[in-house]
């Protein structure tokens, strides 16, 4: 007698297509556990962006600061108003503001010395995974201004 193994080898098959509810039950929680990891992330990411978009906006307003400086002949320490940098037709089209709906930039009344901003924000907060974060510009970050 001869033994049809293409049969069997369907017979097998079609009992064990398929997944059990534990395989599909780990499947689902892989997956969230994957995306929860994304989503911490997300937030720590846009702090960190919004800090380093607030401390270029703030060395394109020192190019803008000194560049109207030299426009203008001024000195260090010589008036030099927010109004002669910021506006239409000027340096910059306008203010830029801090990506942070908490924060606020302040400006100079004055051409600042090398290695002093003309404006800074004024950002302090918590950061939801970490120590205390602001957008204050340091020394090091302002060297050869």
């Amino acid at each position: 007698m001869k033994i049809d193994t293409h049969t069997l080898k369907t017979r097998r098959l079609a009992h064990r297509s398929g997944m059990t509810l534990i395989e599909i039950s780990l499947v689902i929680a892989l997956i969230l556990g994957l995306i929860a990891v994304v989503f911490i992330g997300i937030g720590s990411y846009r702090a960190g962006s919004d800090k380093a978009r607030c401390q270029m906006q703030l060395a394109s307003v020192q190019k803008a600061v000194r560049s109207s400086a030299n426009m203008q002949n001024l000195e260090i320490a010589d008036p030099l108003l927010a109004a002669s940098v910021f506006g239409p037709g000027l340096l910059l089209e306008a203010a830029p503001e801090c990506p942070n709906p908490t924060g606020a930039y302040t400006w100079e009344t004055e051409v600042p010395p090398i290695g002093t901003p003309y404006g800074n924000c004024s950002f302090v907060g918590a950061d939801t995974t970490g120590p205390t974060t602001t957008h204050v510009l340091t020394t090091t970050q302002t060297e050869g201004w």
